[in-house]
């Protein structure tokens, strides 16, 4: 498993993505009520699928399965009380990792001879397949009756995209911490002035496959 396109600042702002939370309110619910059925479901000790996830309150393990086949919460959640996975590059390789294996066991099972070239979802979470893979409708049974595999992808690109643009902010504001003069800061200001636009889409990232359904977390360019 690869992850790519998202370097530049890496190590020097791992601290700061360490910090930040998804600011989407619908996301934040359903990480929040998945990661608390997470984390109650199993406590009969660690499992090959609970792994170290990084979050907004420290780093937890995490049973993963248990974390995208949630139990359904009986009460209301307080989103303070409950950790939230942030978009670090631990939990994006982490999640990666997971989902690799978790699709070729699924290509296995469903008797599925290659992966596709790629995999995305749209703007509304919904899975997009390349048009001419052969196995098309095989894939998306198979996604379709087993709904964690697919959630685990989608996490892990979701996370992804929240990465990406958290480092191109780094790179913004680590421009601006060695700016001399206000006449460099203008011109690091219009560099990068499609930081500040409202209406600039979000980074939209994909998985590509290997023939032997290893994956890579990409960002597809743009068209």
């Amino acid at each position: 498993m690869q992850v790519n396109s998202l370097a530049g600042h890496q190590a020097n702002l791992l601290s700061q993505a360490n910090q930040v939370s998804t600011d989407d309110p619908a996301s934040a619910s359903s990480f929040a009520a998945a990661l608390k059925g997470a984390q109650s479901a199993n406590t009969s000790g660690p499992s090959p699928s609970t792994m170290a996830v990084d979050t907004n309150h420290g780093r937890h393990a995490v049973n993963l399965d248990d974390y995208f086949s949630p139990t359904p919460a009986t009460g209301p959640v307080n989103l303070d009380d409950v950790p939230l996975l942030l978009p670090s590059a631990h939990n994006i390789d982490t999640l990666s990792r997971y989902s690799e294996d978790k699709f070729k066991a699924l290509l296995a099972e469903y008797d599925i001879p290659a992966p596709p070239e790629s995999l995305e979802f749209d703007a509304e979470g919904k899975l997009r397949l390349p048009a001419d893979y052969p196995y098309r409708e095989q894939l998306s049974k198979a996604l379709e009756e087993n709904p964690s595999v697919e959630e685990a992808m989608r996490t892990t690109l979701a996370l992804a995209s929240h990465y990406v643009g958290i480092m191109e902010g780094a790179a913004f504001r680590d421009e601006m911490s060695v700016a001399r003069s206000q006449a460099q800061r203008e011109q690091i200001i219009q560099k990068y002035s499609y930081l500040f636009d409202d209406n600039r889409p979000a980074p939209h990232m994909l998985m590509r496959f290997l023939n032997d359904g290893s994956l890579l977390v990409a960002q597809k360019a743009s068209a």
